[in-house]
């Protein structure tokens, strides 16, 4: 009788467990490795979304920085300029591309340098309660002259 208990309480947590699996996941992070005295660095990835809802990616923590922002890069007056959005939203069955020159998550105030092949934990919140934490690779970007 107890393995047959132990039995129906393993596939019960097995079940429950697969029920709240996240439909939000992230591929393909990386924060930009910074230079020697560098006080901000950015995170990008792409954001996806299995869900049949929108979903707003609300905040995002991490200890490496005073501050830790979302952020977009707009055309204002002829110039490119960044600025602080609220959230940045994921469209049902879709998905939200953090890139350079776009969307993006700012850090700003960082505590030491940020050095290719570190890898630095965030943790992104979202307006439908879910979290997800990450390990993201700090990578060089190269900055391609046209």
């Amino acid at each position: 009788m107890k393995f047959v208990t132990s039995l129906f309480l393993s596939a019960g947590l097995l079940c429950s467990s697969m029920a709240f699996a996240s439909q939000l996941t992230v591929d393909n992070a990386y924060i930009r490795a910074t230079p020697p005295h560098a006080k901000n660095s950015a995170a990008f990835m792409v954001i996806n979304n299995a869900q049949d809802r929108e979903v707003q990616l609300v905040a995002v923590s991490s200890d490496i920085a005073e501050r830790v922002e979302l952020h977009n890069h707009i055309m204002e007056d002829g110039l490119m300029k960044m600025r602080e959005v609220e959230q940045i939203s994921i469209a049902q069955q879709g998905q939200a591309e953090l890139q350079p020159g776009g969307l993006h998550v700012m850090f700003l105030g960082l505590k030491e340098e940020l050095q290719e092949g570190q890898s630095v934990t965030l943790s992104l919140y979202f307006n439908n309660g879910e979290q997800i934490i990450i390990d993201a690779p700090v990578k060089k970007i190269k900055m391609h002259k046209k």
